[in-house]
Parts: C-alpha cells; sequence; structure tokens
C-alpha cells in the first residue's frame, strides 16, 4: 500500500476511504491468521465451524483487496488517457 498524494486525492477522493479499507482489511486477515493457526492447514481448517468461518472472511477479504486494486487500475488508465495528447 502506497501513500496517497495531495493530487491524488484531489482527481478521486474516494481513494481515502478505500486506504482505510485496505489496512483494515489487512489488520483484519493477520489478526484471524493469528487467531486460527489451523488456517494455514484448509484440511484441518474446514473440519471446524469457527476457522472455517475465518478462512471465507480471508477470502472474501482478499477478493475485496482484488476488486479495490482494480478499481485503482482503472482510475490510473482513465487519468492517462484524459491527459493523452491528441497528436
Amino acid at each position: 500500500m502506497t501513500r496517497l498524494t495531495c493530487e491524488q486525492l484531489l482527481a478521486a477522493p474516494e481513494l481515502a476511504s478505500l486506504a482505510v479499507l485496505e489496512a483494515a482489511l489487512d489488520v483484519a486477515s493477520v489478526a484471524l491468521a493469528a487467531a486460527w493457526p489451523e488456517l494455514h492447514d484448509i484440511d484441518i481448517a474446514c473440519e471446524h465451524d469457527e476457522p472455517r468461518a475465518a478462512f471465507d472472511i480471508l477470502l472474501r477479504a482478499s477478493n475485496l483487496a482484488a476488486a479495490v486494486n482494480r478499481y485503482r487500475l482503472v482510475l490510473a488508465l482513465t487519468h492517462t488517457k484524459q491527459n493523452d495528447l491528441p497528436f
């Protein structure tokens, strides 16, 4: 996760809340992995309700983080195209 610049926030203020979301996802993932060491062995984790639920959260967090990254990429590509000179 990189630090946002004022220019980035001016162009896309929503990046601030997405940065907070990413940080929360990172903290939640580390906390769940610490709370449930069984998550390192998927077969064992899936045998019990709590680690299986924690694993489900990790999967959803990963998908959400990927969606945030895709959003950033689209913003960057759109910004680049807008700044291209027509000649």
